[in-house]
C-alpha cells in the first residue's frame, strides 16, 4: 500500500492535519488561551512559593514565623488544609460547570445555539474557570511538597487566600451567567460582534475593487480544494503576487466572507494576458482563501445578522410566540443599519486598491433580515413586530445609501402582502400612515400610493367580524 494512502486511512492526511490545527487555533481563540495563561501563572506561582519557603530569605522570616505559629503549626496541618482546598475546589468546579452548562443549554434552546459560543468567548468566564483550575493545580502541587521536615507556609498562605478569592468569584460567576442568559444581553453581544466584524470587513473592502475593470486575454478559474465557510481572504499576499506579474492582471472573487463553498466550487477567476500567469496567481488565490467548517462571528458580520434573524424568527413565530425577543432583535439591527448608513456615506480613502474585485453583500443581507421579520410576524399575527419593521423604514429610509433606497422600496412593496394577516390596530394604522407620509415627502409616490391602498383595503375590515382568510377582500 502506498504511504500516502496508508496515512489517509489512518487520518494523517494533509487535510486532516490542517483541520486539527484549525480546531486548536479556534479553541485557543474562543476559550482556551486565557485559562491556559492563568493556569501557567499558577504553576509558576507554585514554583515561586516553594522557592521562598525553601530558601528562608531573612527579610521574610518574621512573616514566616508568624504564620507558622498562628496558622500553619506543622506539616500535617498544612497538608490537611491543602488537601481540603484542592478537593473542595475540584468538587466545586465540577458541580458549577455542570449546573452552568444546564443553564446555558436551557437558554440556547429558547434563543440560539450561539449562546454557547458567546458563553465561551466572554473574558470574565475564561478568567473564572482558569482561576478555579489553576488554584486546584497549585494546591495539589504544593501538597505534594509537604513532608515532616518541610512545611510550605507561604504556599499554604497563597492557597488559603486564593480559596477566599475563588469563593467570591463563584458568586460573580453565578450572577454573570444569569445576566448573560438574558435575551437583551445575548442580543446586545451579537450586536457588538456585528459592528466589530464589519470594521474588519471594511478594511478588506477598501483594499479591493467593487466592480471589474479588466476583461483579460486569458482566464483561469480557481476552485476550492475542500468545503467550508470563507473566514479569511489574504488580499495582501494575492496583491503581492499580482505586482510580480509582467502584465495587467485582475482577480474577481466569486465568494465573500461567510460564503459556503463546496469541493471544486469556483471561488475566483483570474484574468491575465497569459494562461500561465493566470494559473500562477490562481494558486495564490486558492491558498489565500481560508475555509473552515464553522463561521466566525468576529470576522463575519453576516453571521451575526443571521443569528439575530434566527432568534427573531424563533421568538416571533408560533414556535415560541414571544414578541419581546423578536422586537429586541429588530431594534438591534435597526441600530446596525443606522451605523452602516453613516459609514456608507463617508468618503473613501484615495489609496489605490489591489486589482481584486470583492462583492460586499452584507448590507443586502441586513435588508433581507427585515423582510424575514415581516414574513414571520404574519405567521404568528404579531402586529407589534410588523409595526417595528414599518417604523424602521420610516425612520431609516432617508438615511439609507442611495443605492439601497430602491431595494428598500421593493422590500416595502413585498411585505405589504403580509399585511392582510393582521388586525388593523390603532398602532398599526398609525405606523402605515407615518410610512406613507415619509415616502411622499421623499417623492416616492408609487410606493406611498401602494402602502395607502393596502391600508385602506385593510380598513374595510374594521367593525366587521372577519376570519384571517376573509379580513381582506380581493
Amino acid at each position: 500500500m502506498p504511504k500516502n494512502k496508508e496515512n489517509k486511512q489512518l487520518g494523517f492526511d494533509e487535510e486532516g492535519i490542517s483541520e486539527t490545527f484549525a480546531t486548536v487555533r479556534r479553541a485557543l481563540a474562543e476559550f482556551l488561551l486565557v485559562p491556559t495563561c492563568i493556569i501557567i501563572g499558577f504553576l509558576l506561582l507554585a514554583v515561586g512559593s516553594y522557592y521562598f519557603d525553601f530558601t528562608e530569605i531573612g527579610r521574610l522570616q518574621p512573616i514566616h514565623r508568624f504564620l507558622r505559629s498562628h496558622v500553619f503549626a506543622d506539616a500535617a496541618a498544612t497538608g490537611s488544609l491543602l488537601g481540603a482546598i484542592s478537593s473542595g475546589i475540584i468538587t466545586m468546579t465540577s458541580i458549577t460547570i455542570s449546573l452552568l452548562l444546564l443553564a446555558v443549554q436551557q437558554s440556547a434552546g429558547s434563543m440560539t445555539s450561539q449562546v454557547f459560543d458567546q458563553f465561551l468567548r466572554r473574558l470574565p468566564n475564561q478568567i473564572y474557570f482558569g482561576f478555579f483550575i489553576g488554584l486546584a493545580l497549585y494546591s495539589l502541587i504544593t501538597l505534594a511538597t509537604v513532608n515532616d521536615p518541610f512545611n510550605p507556609v507561604f504556599g499554604g498562605t497563597v492557597a488559603l487566600l486564593g480559596t477566599v478569592i475563588a469563593l467570591y468569584l463563584l458568586l460573580l460567576l453565578l450572577y454573570t451567567t444569569i445576566n448573560q442568559m438574558r435575551p437583551g444581553e445575548i442580543i446586545e453581544t451579537i450586536h457588538d460582534h456585528i459592528l466589530l466584524a464589519r470594521e474588519r470587513q471594511l478594511r478588506l473592502s477598501k483594499k479591493t475593487r467593487p466592480v471589474s475593470r479588466y476583461d483579460g486575454i486569458a482566464t483561469a478559474s480557481v476552485t476550492a480544494t475542500k468545503h467550508g465557510f470563507v473566514t479569511h481572504i489574504d488580499v495582501e499576499t494575492v496583491g503581492a503576487a499580482i505586482d510580480d506579474a509582467s502584465g495587467e492582471v485582475e482577480v474577481v472573487l466569486l465568494v465573500s466572507i461567510g460564503s459556503y463553498v463546496a469541493f471544486q466550487d469556483v471561488i475566483a477567476e483570474v484574468r491575465s494576458q497569459t494562461l500561465e500567469e493566470a494559473t500562477r496567481i490562481g494558486q495564490c488565490v486558492q491558498d489565500g482563501v481560508r475555509l473552515e467548517r464553522r463561521r466566525d462571528i468576529t470576522v463575519d458580520a453576516a453571521y451575526g445578522i443571521e443569528q439575530l434573524e434566527t432568534i427573531a424568527w424563533t421568538s416571533i413565530s408560533t414556535s415560541k410566540s414571544n414578541p419581546s425577543s423578536g422586537r429586541l432583535s429588530i431594534f438591534s439591527l435597526r441600530d446596525v443599519m443606522s451605523r452602516w448608513s453613516i459609514e456608507s456615506n463617508k468618503t473613501t480613502d484615495n489609496e489605490e486598491p489591489f486589482p481584486i474585485v470583492y462583492t460586499d453583500d452584507t448590507f443586502a443581507l441586513l435588508l433581507d433580515a427585515f423582510e424575514t421579520f415581516a414574513v414571520v410576524s404574519s405567521e404568528s399575527m404579531q402586529h407589534q413586530n410588523y409595526i417595528e419593521v414599518l417604523r424602521t423604514f420610516t425612520v431609516m429610509f432617508e438615511r439609507l445609501p442611495r443605492e439601497w433606497q430602491q431595494r428598500a422600496e421593493d422590500l416595502i412593496l413585498r411585505i405589504l402582502s403580509a399585511l392582510g394577516d393582521h388586525v388593523l390596530t390603532g398602532e398599526l394604522n398609525a405606523a402605515l400612515s407615518e410610512l406613507t407620509a415619509k415616502l411622499r415627502s421623499l417623492e416616492r409616490f408609487d410606493t406611498a400610493d401602494a402602502v395607502q391602498k393596502a391600508q385602506e383595503k385593510l380598513a374595510l375590515s374594521v367593525g366587521k367580524l372577519n376570519s384571517r382568510s376573509t379580513r381582506v377582500t380581493n
